[in-house]
């Protein structure tokens, strides 16, 4: 303080020209003191005009640029520069000069005004230098953080590439065996599968010949049936009187029936009961009417179905009889179940070393995602890389996961909401920004940029949606920290 007060009040003289004083022009700082020389005429410091050296400081402005008037008001471009001396130096704008208001802490702004401003340079000094004491401390605690940070992410990352080129090795190795499975596999699956469909098509023959011979004794027993006389025709008045069928019927219905003919033989209702006749047929017989009104099955015939089908006629007896088979497919041999038991084996073999690869896979692409992050110039972000870290206010709980997502939610509760996934960096290493969110309605997918600065420890200290959709947070981390004095932490001396 003594030397800086020396330095203003002498010293400044004597060091420019050693015997020759200078007067202290106000409002101008000490590095500007030289462009204002009272035995010379003064220039403009814009160059546009020169004016005598009493016009400076008269209250009246002459240059553009406003340098002719630093310690008055009368310039509206004009600065006026407070010493501070004891705490930090300054400009402000001359509009402030003498307005009643004490803009410089040593007041030199109100040096003709009646405001009564006292010099607070010292008390302010010290709180600004204890404020820079603590950020100083923080800096240097952070950066030791960040010094574990960097050895982490190098660790990390010689881990994560010496996982993945062992991974890559078992890969080749696992994808060379699965193809022999594979091949293994197919072998064995062939003669599994022709034997299984020699067994199958065996079964469907026994089938198809019992239900062909099944057919054959329904045509014939409907043909008995409808021929009432038993003259070994079908005739189209059988037909009309007949009630083995589910509805009396028109001479035309019955003739089409019978396929346009008007009676046929054994062979020509063979090839007229399906589908004409059978969907009609009842082997039991239409029920008869009961004295109360309800029907009952014609003697010697089983209850017929009261439920009636969807066109209001009553269902054939042939979709009756249509019951589930107790018939199944037997048993493979033991032969067939022998080579179905080996490719079982094959497939079950298969398919554990295809799992296996899959999920090597799926480890080699979320290491390859990994070694693919920029992690800072010394990898000193990885350490926040799979934490996440949240910041509450009135209405919202926020999430921030670095290097992977943003979200938002409700403290009321309910799901969360995307305020952008990972994107890049912005402003070197000072910003991170989250991209493609949750539409807006009517608008843009939500973003987040989210600014950073040094902190001693991981911290959100808040997030705001300064344009509709897109949000902004502040995060202080370690890993933003400098060592004090070094490059990105800059301190200005009081």
């Amino acid at each position: 303080m003594i030397f800086l007060c020396l330095y203003i009040c002498g010293l400044f003289v004597t060091s420019i020209t050693g015997t020759d004083s200078i007067e202290i022009v106000r409002g101008v700082s000490l590095q500007e003191q030289s462009f204002y020389d009272p035995a010379k005429d003064f220039t403009c410091l814009d160059g546009s005009k020169t004016i005598p050296f009493d016009s400076v400081n008269d209250d009246y402005c002459d240059c553009v640029d406003g340098s002719d008037e630093p310690g008055t008001s009368a310039c509206p471009e004009g600065k006026f520069y407070c010493q501070n001396l004891g705490h930090i130096a300054k400009y402000i704008q001359s509009s402030r000069v003498n307005d009643g208001i004490c803009d410089c802490c040593d007041g030199s702004d109100e040096y003709d005004s009646s405001a009564a401003c006292f010099n607070r340079c010292d008390e302010e000094g010290r709180e600004e230098r204890n404020r820079r004491q603590e950020e100083l401390e923080e800096h240097n605690a952070g950066y030791e953080v960040k010094k574990t940070y960097i050895q982490m992410g190098a660790d990390k990352k010689i881990e994560k590439k010496t996982r993945s080129d062992t991974l890559n090795q078992l890969l080749e190795e696992r994808r060379a065996k699965l193809e022999e499975l594979k091949t293994i596999k197919e072998a064995a699956e062939a003669p599994e599968k022709e034997a299984k469909d020699k067994h199958e098509d065996e079964w469907n023959e026994i089938q198809r010949v019992k239900k062909e011979e099944q057919e054959a004794k329904d045509k014939l027993e409907a043909f008995k049936k409808l021929d009432l006389d038993s003259n070994g025709w079908v005739q189209i008045s059988e037909l009309m009187a007949s009630p083995y069928l589910n509805s009396d019927m028109s001479e035309e219905d019955a003739k089409d029936l019978l396929g346009g003919e008007a009676l046929v033989d054994g062979e020509g209702f063979d090839k007229v009961f399906s589908p004409a006749i059978k969907d009609r047929y009842l082997p039991d017989g239409r029920p008869k009417p009961t004295e109360d009104g309800q029907e009952d099955a014609q003697e010697g015939g089983s209850e017929l179905p009261k439920d009636e089908g969807d066109d209001g006629s009553r269902p054939s007896a042939t979709d009756e009889s249509q019951e589930p088979t107790e018939d199944k497919m037997p048993d493979y041999d033991e032969a067939t179940r022998a080579l179905i038991a080996n490719a079982d084996k094959a497939r079950l073999e298969y398919d554990e070393a295809d799992k296996e690869v899959r999920e090597l896979e799926s480890e080699q692409s979320t290491l390859n995602t990994y070694l693919g992050l920029d992690f800072g110039k010394e990898d000193e972000f990885a350490a926040l890389k799979g934490d996440c870290f949240e910041f509450t206010d009135r209405e919202y709980i926020y999430k921030l996961c670095p290097f992977d997502r943003v979200t938002q939610r409700q403290k009321s509760g309910g799901s969360e909401t995307d305020l952008g996934r990972w994107g890049n960096w912005e402003d070197g290493y000072n910003a991170m920004k989250y991209t493609g969110g949750t539409g807006c309605w009517n608008g843009p997918a939500r973003s987040t940029l989210v600014k950073l600065s040094c902190g001693r420890e991981n911290n959100l200290l808040s997030s705001v949606e300064p344009s509709r959709c897109e949000y902004e947070m502040e995060f202080k981390t370690p890993a933003m920290c400098t060592q004090a004095g070094a490059n990105g932490y800059r301190h200005t001396e009081l």
